[in-house]
């Protein structure tokens, strides 16, 4: 049968990436084009939260944005474990065994995010204002699960930022390291975001929330380098495993 092209999934990170930036950048710009109002029902008195500028006008385009993102980013995550187990994102040969832990961590990498992608989906449409209760929940669950899909993510491809040029694809290993570097970046701020808001020090913690955001959209783009293999390592390896038997 007709092997999957790994090359062409490196439009999946590229996609999340850049359609959530473009949403943050409309969100933000409108919202400071305002004269930075203050919404109904926003609980930080000094920022607006993402959620509480994309209740309103702009709620389409916050949906939209929501949507795509989160479809593509699911898609991306499941295409980087394929890949790994299959030995296109790993600096092993394609005849190698992956471990049985390093299996089950990618497979609980995946689940986690196709579970959270629906809720991350809900966020956008039971907004902050007409839906509170509800969208704090998908909130909780989409951040749970997504976190969860990144540690786990960054768990399986761990190893690879120790493998130096000569044992395999130095873009791979620069992309891990630039991963996971973004990834403890986050769970730093975000300890920060939750301590800010914790102590009271809301507008503090509304500009950690846009920072957030956007070192997210660096996190997304991270996964092209896993991806876009070389055309001679693509070729190479295509030509000793087919993916589908």
């Amino acid at each position: 049968m007709r092997r999957l092209a790994f090359h062409h999934l490196k439009l999946l990170p590229l996609t999340s990436g850049t359609v959530w930036l473009i949403t943050l950048l409309a969100l933000l710009i409108y919202w400071l084009a305002e004269g930075c109002p203050r919404y109904p029902g926003q609980a930080n008195p000094y920022v607006a939260f993402i959620s509480d500028i994309g209740a309103f006008r702009l709620q389409p385009l916050f949906m939209t944005g929501g949507i795509i993102t989160s479809l593509t980013l699911t898609g991306t995550i499941i295409s980087v474990h394929l890949a790994r187990r299959e030995r296109r994102v790993s600096t092993q040969k394609p005849g190698d065994e992956q471990p049985r832990y390093e299996k089950w961590v990618s497979i609980l990498a995946c689940l986690f995010d196709v579970a959270a992608c629906p809720c991350r989906i809900c966020i956008t449409f039971f907004d902050n204002h007409g839906h509170p209760g509800l969208h704090r929940r998908f909130l909780f669950l989409a951040l749970a699960g997504t976190a969860l899909s990144c540690i786990c993510t960054a768990f399986v491809l761990w190893g690879e930022m120790w493998s130096g040029p000569a044992k395999g694809n130095e873009l791979l290993r620069r992309s891990c390291v630039f991963s996971n570097s973004l990834l403890v970046s986050e769970v730093l701020l975000g300890s920060t975001f939750t301590g800010l808001l914790w102590t009271g020090q809301f507008k503090s913690g509304g500009f950690v929330e846009w920072v957030m955001a956007f070192v997210f959209t660096f996190y997304f783009w991270a996964f092209i380098g896993l991806l876009a293999l070389p055309d001679e390592k693509r070729r190479d390896v295509s030509e000793e495993t087919p993916l589908l038997h």
